[in-house]
C-alpha cells in the first residue's frame, strides 16, 4: 500500500481538531483521532465515515502518559509510520490572577498542555521519519508570545510548548520532517467560550475556515521548522 496515508489527531472530538480530521480525510488519509469523550469521538467518525473516509478511534485523556507512549507503538503495530501529527488537544484552566490559581490546576494545564506534547514527540518520532514526507503541527496561541496578566498556566504552558517544538525542528534541522507552530487566533470554540464569556461569536473565525487553512499549510511544498504561523495573517497565494 504504497499509497496509504494517515494522519494523528489529537483533541478531536470537537472545534477545531474534529474538523482537521474531516477535512484530512477527504484527502484520503486514514485519520486516527484521539479525545477524552468516546462520544464525541464518534460524532467525528461518523462525519468521516459518511463521508467516504475512514477513521479510528482512541480514547485517551492527554494526562494519561503511558496512554501515549503505547499509541505509538500501536499505530507502528498497525501502519508502521505516521505521516500527520496534529497536536491540538489543550485545557484552559481558570483565568484569573496567577496566586488564586491553584497548584494542583496549574501542574494539570501543564501537563496536558506540554508534558503530553514532550511524551508525543517521544512516541511518534521514530514514526513519522518512516514517512515519505513527515509533518508535526502543533497548535497554540498569541497569549505564548507576550505576558498578558490572568492567562496564567495556560500561557505559560504554550510559551513552554513553542520553545520545546522549536528545540525539536532544530535537531531535525537536516531531515524533511516538517515542524510548524500554528496560531490559528479567535475562533468559534467551547474554549473561547470558556475564556471569553458573552463574546459575539459573529467576530470569530470558525473551525472549519481554521482547518481548511491549516490543510493548505500541510499541503503546502514549504518544509517547515518551528516556525509560529499566524493563521490571522496567513497568506498562502
Amino acid at each position: 500500500m504504497s499509497n496509504y496515508k494517515n494522519a494523528l489527531i489529537t483533541g478531536a472530538g470537537s472545534g477545531i481538531g474534529a474538523e482537521i480530521a474531516i477535512v484530512l480525510a477527504k484527502q484520503n488519509y486514514h485519520t486516527i483521532i484521539t479525545g477524552k469523550s468516546l462520544s464525541n469521538l464518534e460524532k467525528t467518525e461518523k462525519t468521516i465515515v459518511d463521508q467516504g473516509g475512514s477513521c479510528t478511534l482512541v480514547k485517551l485523556d492527554m494526562i494519561d502518559f503511558v496512554g501515549i507512549d503505547k499509541l505509538g507503538l500501536e499505530i507502528f503495530k498497525r501502519w508502521k509510520k505516521l505521516d500527520i501529527l496534529i497536536s491540538n488537544a489543550a485545557i484552559l484552566g481558570t483565568l484569573g490572577p496567577i496566586h488564586h490559581q491553584s497548584n494542583d490546576e496549574f501542574i494539570e494545564v501543564l501537563n496536558v498542555n506540554l508534558v503530553s506534547n514532550h511524551r508525543l514527540i517521544r512516541s511518534v518520532e521514530p514514526l513519522l521519519k518512516n514517512s515519505v514526507r513527515p509533518i508535526a503541527s502543533f497548535l497554540s496561541s498569541t497569549v505564548a508570545n507576550e505576558a498578558r496578566p490572568f492567562w496564567g498556566a495556560y500561557a505559560i504552558s504554550k510559551a513552554s510548548l513553542q520553545h520545546m517544538v522549536k528545540i525539536w525542528s532544530l535537531e531535525n534541522q537536516n531531515n524533511n520532517l516538517s515542524i510548524s507552530i500554528i496560531n490559528p487566533g479567535k475562533t468559534n470554540t467551547k474554549m473561547r467560550k470558556q475564556a471569553m464569556p458573552g463574546e459575539n461569536s459573529n467576530n470569530l473565525q470558525n473551525p472549519k475556515e481554521v482547518a481548511e487553512k491549516i490543510k493548505d499549510i500541510i499541503f503546502s511544498k514549504k518544509i517547515y521548522k518551528g516556525e509560529i504561523i499566524d493563521l490571522i495573517k496567513l497568506n498562502l497565494d
